[in-house]
């Protein structure tokens, strides 16, 4: 099976809850109720919020409080995630993506926006 070629890489917030958007599968989260927040380190990044309740998904830029799980990484390696050009796995062991919650959230948010996240 072939590689999946790279996704256009967003390069704002705003872009980044538009990936999200597009990507979420409804049916892998008929069953969660969550809510993630992302800080987006650096001068092109900032606070995303991300809340899932039994299929359906609210976007919003600026923290959530309180989350059940809070991501902590560089904006641009964010968006180099989304994009397929960064691997979340070895961002975690480089200690350049933090995680803060339950873990197996963490699993869950990727089978939520697709394989790359």
């Amino acid at each position: 099976m072939a590689d999946r070629a790279p996704d256009p890489r967003p390069s704002s917030p705003a872009e980044a809850l538009e990936w999200l958007r597009k990507r979420f599968d409804a049916e892998a989260a008929a069953d969660c109720e969550a809510t993630f927040a992302l800080e987006l380190a650096g001068a092109d990044g900032g606070a995303l919020g991300v809340r899932v309740e039994n299929g359906r998904l609210e976007l919003s830029e600026g923290d959530l409080q309180p989350a059940d799980l809070r991501f902590r990484i560089a904006a641009h390696d964010f968006y180099d995630v989304l994009a397929g050009r960064a691997n979340p796995d070895m961002l975690f062991m480089e200690e350049r993506l933090r995680v803060e919650g339950d873990l197996g959230l963490a699993l869950r948010f990727r089978r939520l926006f697709g394989a790359r996240t």
